[in-house]
C-alpha cells in the first residue's frame, strides 16, 4: 500500500512530464509555424525573383532594338526612357500588378526602379540618375575587348520587385548588365554570313579566325584552321546540300576531317551581325526587290527626286551606312557610258567646280575610262567596264594633297554602273568595275566599292613598279615578302557584288579566246574583300571558301598571294553564273594570309558588326 508520499511524488513526476511535453508540442507547433513561414516567404521570394527576371527580359529585347537604330553610336540613359513599362498582361498570373520606372519601398508596387542605364566598365552610373534631371550627353565610355578591335559599351538593368508574404514583404532587387559590342569583320580571315563551305583539294592553311552565321562544311583533311573556327548553326564533316558531291550528287566523295589544333575544335558562336541587324529587317529603301539584305550596303539609295541625295523620309535602317553614303567621290554610269562625277555632299562636281570639289574632278576624270569590254566565261557573257587607273588616283591624290587643293576627301570612292541589270539575268546588261595599276596605294590606304562585280587586275598594293616586284612575285614565290622594300602595305577594301583576280599577265583581248592564250603568272593582292557567293544549289557547287575570290586564266603553275580579309555577306546579284564551268580558270597554288595589321588599322569605311549581349546577373 502506497503512503501519501509516494502518491504526491508520482503527481509531480507526470505533471512534470506533462508540463514537458506541453513545451515540446509548443516548440513543435511555434517550429513548424516558423519553417511554414520559412517556406512561404522563399516561394515568394522565388516568385519575385522571377518576376525581375522576367522584367529584365523584356527591358533587354526594347534596349536591343533602340541600339540596333542607333548603327554604332553609344546611348546615354534618356536614350531607353522609352522602354514600356511591364503590364499586367505580360505577368497574368500576379494578381493586381503594378509597375513603375521610379524607385519605391511601397509594398503597393509590385514592380519599381525598372530602367536601363548607362554605366562605365566598373558599372558605375555615369548620368546622375536620380538628380534634377538626366544628361543627354552622358554616354558611357567605351571599354576594350578581349581581342584586337573590339569596344564595348556597357548598360544596366534595374527591377525592384515587392511582393507580400507572412510577417514582411519580400523585396528582391534583380540587376542584369547589358552589352553592346563592336567588333571589326576585318578581324576575321573568313567571315561568312551565309552557309560556309571549306573543300579545298590541295593543302589550304587559314592563319586567322573563321567564322559563319549559319552552317560550316568541311569536308577535306587538306584543310587546316591554325586558330579558332566557329559557326552558328551546325558544323558538318560533310559537303553541303546541292553540292554535286553530297549524297546522291553526280559524283560523290569520301569526305575528310579538317585539322585543327588540338584544345580548339570547330565551336558554336552566336549569329555576328553587322550594325547588329538581321538580315531580314533589309528590306527598306530597296531599287529591286525588297529581298537583298546586306547586299543593301552596296546598292544606292532611293534618291530625292532630282537630286544624289538620299530620300531621308525611306525607312531605311542603312541610311548613313551604304559606301554610296560613305563615299568621299561618287562615279556613276548610266547606259550611254556617261560619267557623273558626286561628292559627299551629294553635290554634282564638274570642271567648273572649286577648291576641293575641282581637286577631285581632276583626279577622277584622269583616272576613268569607259567602253571597254572583257568575256566572263563564268557569266557567260561580255561585260561592258568602267576601268579605275588606280595608279592615277594615287597620283592625284598625293600630288593634291601636297600642293594643298585637296583638302578633304576620306579615301572611299563608289563606282556602278547604273545601267547592269539588278537581277543578273540578262547577258546584254552584264556591267562590272576593273582596278588597274594598284600596285601603290596613297597613305592611309583606299576602299573602293561598287554594286556591280569588280576585277582586280594585276598587283594590288604592294609597291610594284615597273621591274621592281615583291619577293612573293618571284619565280620561286616568297609568300612572307608580299610587298617591295621600303613600300609599306596600306589598309584596302575592294567591295563588290563579287571580287575577281586577274594576274599581271592579264590582257582584255584575251578573255575573248581559249583558256589557253589566259595564262597567269604569280601575282600578290593586299586587300581586304568584301563580296557575294552563288550558293550550292540543283548539283552544282558554291566554289568554297577557296574559290571565294573568282579566276578567269589559268594558274596552272603560277602563285596567287593574298594578305587580308574576306567576308561574304549576300548572294551576288549580278554576277550570277554558277562555278565549275569549262574554259574559266584553273586554280592557283594559294599563299593566303590573313593581314594582321587589320587589328590596329582596318581598311576606311565604316563596316561593324554590333553584338547584344546579356552579361552579370545579380540581386542588390
Amino acid at each position: 500500500m502506497k503512503t501519501n508520499e509516494e502518491s504526491g511524488a508520482t503527481i509531480i513526476i507526470v505533471l512534470v512530464v506533462l508540463a514537458t511535453l506541453v513545451v515540446f508540442v509548443g516548440a513543435a507547433l511555434s517550429y513548424t509555424e516558423t519553417l511554414a513561414r520559412q517556406v512561404e516567404r522563399s516561394n515568394v521570394m522565388q516568385q519575385a525573383q522571377e518576376i525581375g527576371d522576367g522584367a529584365v527580359e523584356l527591358a533587354f529585347a526594347s534596349w536591343r532594338e533602340i541600339c540596333r537604330e542607333s548603327g554604332d553610336q553609344a546611348l546615354p540613359t534618356a536614350s531607353f526612357q522609352s522602354i514600356p513599362l511591364p503590364t499586367q498582361a505580360n505577368f497574368p498570373g500576379v494578381p493586381n500588378f503594378t509597375a513603375s520606372a521610379a524607385p519605391s519601398s511601397a509594398p503597393a508596387t509590385v514592380l519599381s526602379n525598372f530602367r536601363v542605364q548607362a554605366v562605365d566598365p566598373q558599372i558605375t552610373t555615369v548620368d546622375g540618375f536620380g538628380g534634377s534631371s538626366l544628361s543627354a550627353t552622358a554616354v558611357p565610355p567605351p571599354g576594350i575587348g578581349q581581342s584586337p578591335g573590339q569596344t564595348s559599351v556597357y548598360y544596366l538593368a534595374t527591377a525592384d520587385v515587392v511582393l507580400p508574404a507572412l510577417g514582411n514583404p519580400v523585396r528582391v532587387n534583380v540587376r542584369r548588365v547589358f552589352q553592346k559590342q563592336t567588333i571589326s569583320p576585318w578581324n576575321w580571315a573568313v567571315f561568312y554570313n551565309d552557309t560556309l563551305e571549306m573543300q579545298p583539294s590541295p593543302p589550304m592553311n587559314v592563319t586567322g579566325w573563321v567564322h559563319t552565321n549559319d552552317n560550316l562544311y568541311t569536308a577535306m583533311s587538306t584543310l587546316t584552321f591554325d586558330t579558332k573556327a566557329t559557326f552558328s548553326l551546325n558544323w558538318y564533316d560533310a559537303f553541303a546540300p546541292g553540292d554535286p558531291r553530297a549524297p546522291g550528287g553526280s559524283s560523290p566523295a569520301a569526305p575528310g576531317t579538317p585539322n585543327y589544333p588540338a584544345n580548339l575544335p570547330p565551336a558554336q558562336e552566336n549569329p555576328q551581325l553587322p550594325f547588329g541587324f538581321d538580315p531580314t529587317d533589309l528590306s527598306a529603301g530597296d531599287n529591286a526587290n525588297d529581298t537583298d539584305g546586306y547586299h543593301e550596303l552596296l546598292e544606292e539609295p532611293i534618291l530625292q527626286a532630282g537630286s544624289y541625295a538620299p530620300d531621308t523620309s525611306q525607312d531605311d535602317p542603312l541610311l548613313g551606312k551604304r559606301f554610296y553614303d560613305q563615299a568621299g567621290i561618287k562615279v556613276l554610269v548610266d547606259a550611254s557610258d556617261n560619267v557623273t562625277l558626286v561628292d559627299s555632299s551629294y553635290n554634282v562636281i564638274t570642271a567648273a567646280s572649286t577648291g576641293n570639289d575641282h581637286a577631285l574632278y581632276t583626279i577622277f576624270t584622269n583616272a576613268i575610262t569607259t567602253g571597254a569590254s572583257i568575256q566572263d566565261n563564268r557569266e557567260n557573257a561580255s561585260v561592258r567596264l568602267v576601268t579605275v587607273d588606280m595608279g592615277a588616283v594615287n597620283t592625284g591624290i598625293q600630288a593634291a594633297t601636297a600642293n594643298g587643293t585637296l583638302t578633304s576627301f576620306n579615301g572611299i570612292i563608289y563606282v556602278n554602273d547604273t545601267s547592269a541589270d539588278p537581277t543578273g539575268q540578262n547577258s546584254a546588261l552584264k556591267r562590272g568595275v576593273m582596278l588597274k595599276n594598284g600596285a601603290t596605294l596613297p597613305p592611309g590606304g583606299l576602299t573602293v566599292a561598287s554594286n556591280n562585280p569588280v576585277y582586280i587586275q594585276g598587283d594590288y598594293n604592294t609597291g610594284a613598279s615597273s621591274g621592281v616586284q615583291p619577293a612573293s612575285d618571284a619565280s620561286t614565290s616568297d609568300p612572307t615578302n608580299p610587298t617591295v622594300s621600303g613600300y609599306t602595305r596600306q589598309p584596302a577594301l575592294v567591295a563588290g557584288d563579287a571580287v575577281y583576280v586577274l594576274s599581271n599577265a592579264w590582257q582584255n583581248a584575251n578573255s575573248f579566246t581559249d583558256l589557253s592564250t589566259r595564262t597567269a603568272v604569280n601575282t600578290t593582292i593586299n586587300t581586304a574583300i568584301l563580296a557575294g557567293i552563288v550558293p550550292s544549289a540543283n548539283n552544282t557547287y558554291s566554289g568554297g571558301a577557296e574559290n571565294f575570290p573568282r579566276f578567269m586564266e589559268n594558274w596552272s603553275g603560277a602563285a596567287f598571294t593574298y594578305y587580308g580579309s574576306m567576308v561574304e555577306l549576300y548572294n551576288s546579284q549580278q554576277a550570277t553564273g554558277s562555278w565549275g564551268q569549262a574554259n574559266v580558270y584553273n586554280p592557283p597554288t594559294r599563299q593566303w594570309y590573313f593581314d594582321t595589321n587589320f587589328y590596329t588599322n582596318p581598311p576606311r569605311g565604316a563596316l561593324t558588326i554590333s553584338n547584344y549581349i546579356k552579361q552579370r546577373w545579380y540581386i542588390q
